[in-house]
């Protein structure tokens, strides 16, 4: 009866089912037929779901209040456990979109082994939704990702950079023509110069009759396009969806469409000429990268000499 305590707990800390389901990444209807089985299997309600928030009922108490002291249990385990590592090795995991395991975190990780030769950090590459799931299941200690709303109360996060994104434009399309004013050029953005105010910023009306690429349903950037999209009066015509942004990258820069990207890719990928770049004018187009990891367990040496490592490699744009 303690094996959905986690489903338990979450729709009691969050006062709703469908928090609750958010939080968790699963459906509402998924969520409620855990719950309804734990009732029937301790032959009580947990929640008095005719009050809003919903309410414990008594044997609900004494559940939430038995997973508490196993969570106190399980958590002075793991601390026990910990404080019998070796103090100067031990192994970090962690996780990233493709982005961030093919050009950010290898530089990192090869500079912090540098510094800490005896720890070993392992790089894993997941979509967000599963990048979440594996930070709560234990497959990785650290996962580093967009700025996510409702994040579960059992991870801590802080800002780690700050990044633009840009409309990346295929230099064939003739709607450059009429927008010389606020085109950027491939070194404009690699070498940071866009961020300056003499770059203006372009409304994305302009573009409502183009193509463009999009990433799936579930990626913040996604989200993000839709909304910009919004805002300036049209919904996109959308040619492809994506799973990775430097695919829609790509696809764009070979002239099959317009992509929304980090501005920092151009960093590390070779120029070209095949592209403009706009900066856009939109709160959306801007947003923090943060650092996600589990309040509930106490990081290991090398998860904390890692984590320090991060914070003194913090990046203004990437």
């Amino acid at each position: 009866m303690l094996k959905n305590m986690d489903y338990v707990y979450a729709v009691y800390t969050n006062k709703s089912f469908s928090k609750a389901a958010e939080a968790l990444y699963i459906s509402q209807p998924a969520l409620s037929a855990t719950i309804k089985k734990v009732e029937e299997e301790i032959g009580l309600p947990i929640f008095d779901r005719s009050s809003n928030p919903i309410q414990l009922t008594t044997a609900g108490e004494y559940y939430i209040e038995s997973i508490e002291n196993i969570m106190s249990i399980e958590k002075e385990m793991r601390s026990y456990f910990n404080s019998l590592r070796d103090n100067t090795a031990g192994t970090i995991n962690v996780g990233g979109a493709s982005f961030f395991c093919t050009y950010i975190l290898p530089a990192i990780v090869q500079e912090f082994k540098e510094e800490y030769p005896d720890h070993m950090v392992n790089l894993l590459e997941a979509n967000a939704d599963d990048l979440m799931k594996c930070l709560r299941s234990g497959i990785v200690d650290i996962v580093i990702d967009v700025e996510k709303k409702g994040v579960p109360k059992a991870f801590d996060a802080y800002v780690w950079a700050e990044e633009h994104i840009l409309l990346a434009v295929p230099a064939s399309l003739e709607v450059n023509n009429h927008l010389e004013a606020y085109r950027l050029t491939f070194h404009d953005v690699a070498s940071g110069h866009y961020v300056h105010e003499k770059y203006p910023k372009v409304n994305l009306k302009a573009f409502e009759n183009e193509n463009f690429l999009l990433l799936k349903k579930g990626n913040d950037m996604y989200q993000r396009s839709l909304k910009m999209c919004k805002t300036a009066g049209f919904t996109p015509k959308v040619s492809m969806d994506l799973d990775q942004m430097l695919t829609s990258y790509y696809i764009a820069r070979n002239g099959k469409g317009i992509a929304f990207v980090r501005a920092g890719v151009t960093r590390h990928l070779e120029r070209t000429d095949k592209l403009f770049f706009y900066k856009i004018d939109d709160q959306h187009a801007y947003q923090k990268i943060m650092l996600y990891y589990k309040n509930s367990e106490p990081l290991s040496k090398a998860g904390e000499d890692f984590m320090a490592f991060l914070n003194e490699k913090r990046l203004v744009d990437i």
